[in-house]
Formats: structure tokens, C-alpha cells, sequence
């Protein structure tokens, strides 16, 4: 698990003792705003069957607002009805793509620039968050956005955490390394606390991954605790 990661995972879990969702969903905006170069971020839902997106809540240097006032058809934004449908991220300049977003919003938050991030469970997306207001001289590049993409994906098993439908087909170290993952250990770590070699937990772990058709070891994770395989 990279430093970043480590730093994301305590944060996810000052989310596990808040029981309103709400108040959930506002610690997640505010960590990702710590972690990353934006200064505002904007969460919606979103459904499928109405194609409606609704304001949750807005986060930013002067504080947290509510969004409920907007509810939007996003067919009328493109780049956003794609961003969910294909569950990808999108970055856009407004000076590139302004006609492909509503003048309105464009006026009213005074954007320049936009990153558009899915929220997904089960690869079906949820609603997303808008992240603006860039740090100054910071350059939006592909590594960052997969950064914030898996940064999303990891917190919002901490958000909303299901009920497990099926047996886990984890073995029990399989189990017990996603486990150290989740509470922040590195792989060392985990290899001293279960008295194995490093190589025999990255094993596990590689294992583990494939097991529950992840990509990485944050994708596992999340998998993991949305199931409650593990806590």
C-alpha cells in the first residue's frame, strides 16, 4: 500500500464511527480535498431510470452547503451523462468544452476547469463529485485523475457499507492481509504481524486481488468491505 493510501485509509475510518451519511459524505469531500490540489468539491446522486442528478453537498475554503436546489437531467451535460454511464473520469476546460456545459453553472461557480469523478458500486454509477478550483500551477495530468478515481472508489466502501450476499471465497490469510490493507499496514507490516515473509504476503495479497477481479489492492478492499468480508 503506497504513503498515499495509508493516508486515505485513517481517514476513511474517522467516516466508520459517524452514523449519519450526510456528515459521512462530508468528511470523505473534506479528506479529498486534504489529499488532493482542489480547493472545491460538489457531490450529486444519481439514477439511472430518470437520468436526474441531485445535489448532496458542496465542500470549499469557506465551508460545507447544501445542494439540494439542483436537480438536474444530466443528458443535458454531456460529459457528465458519459462520465456515468461509462463510469470513467472526465477533466474538462471550460475554455475547450464551454459549450458542452450549461452556461448557467459555468456563471454561477465561475468555472474554468472541471473534474468530473463517478461514484460506482459494482462498476454501476451512483452519483459523482465535481471537483474545481484548482491550486495554482497545478496540471491536471492522467496519473492524478486514476489517483482521485481510486481514492473515490476506496472511500465509498467506508460510505456505504452492504450486507455480504454471498460467502466469502477468501482463505483466512487472504482475509487477514486484505484486513492489515484496510486498517493502513504496509506489506512488511502485515508480513511481521502474521509471521510470514514479505514475499509470502504479497502473495496473499496478489491472491487476493485476483480472487475478487480487482485491478489493485485499493479496488480489493473496497471490494472486500462493501461485502463485509471484511470490517
Amino acid at each position: 500500500m503506497s504513503m498515499h493510501e495509508e493516508a486515505w485509509v485513517r481517514s476513511f475510518h474517522r467516516m466508520l464511527s459517524i452514523k449519519d451519511p450526510i456528515h459521512r459524505c462530508e468528511v470523505m469531500i473534506q479528506q479529498c480535498l486534504a489529499h488532493f490540489p482542489f480547493m472545491r468539491a460538489s457531490m450529486f446522486t444519481f439514477s439511472y431510470f430518470t437520468s436526474i442528478g441531485e445535489g448532496i453537498l458542496r465542500v470549499d475554503r469557506h465551508g460545507v452547503f447544501s445542494m439540494n436546489a439542483i436537480r438536474e437531467d444530466v443528458r443535458r451535460i454531456p460529459p457528465i451523462q458519459r462520465a456515468l454511464l461509462m463510469n470513467k473520469p472526465a477533466f474538462l476546460m471550460m475554455d475547450q468544452h464551454h459549450q458542452l456545459f450549461p452556461e448557467e453553472y459555468i456563471e454561477a461557480y465561475d468555472l474554468t476547469s472541471v473534474l468530473i469523478i463517478p461514484l460506482s458500486i459494482e462498476r454501476i454509477a451512483i452519483g459523482c463529485v465535481l471537483l474545481d478550483e484548482r491550486e495554482e500551477g497545478v496540471t491536471i495530468h492522467q496519473g492524478l485523475i486514476e489517483e482521485v478515481m481510486m481514492y473515490f472508489q476506496h472511500a465509498l466502501a467506508y460510505l456505504l457499507p452492504t450486507t455480504p450476499t454471498i460467502p466469502s471465497p477468501l482463505s483466512k490469510r487472504e482475509t487477514e492481509v486484505l484486513q492489515y490493507a484496510a486498517d493502513g499496514y504496509s506489506t512488511k507490516e502485515m508480513a511481521q504481524h502474521l509471521n510470514i515473509s514479505d514475499f509470502t504476503a504479497r502473495d496473499y495479497m496478489s491472491s487476493a486481488i485476483r480472487k475478487l477481479n480487482a485491478n489493485h489492492r485499493a479496488e480489493a478492499v473496497a471490494n472486500a468491505l462493501r461485502k463485509k468480508w471484511i470490517l
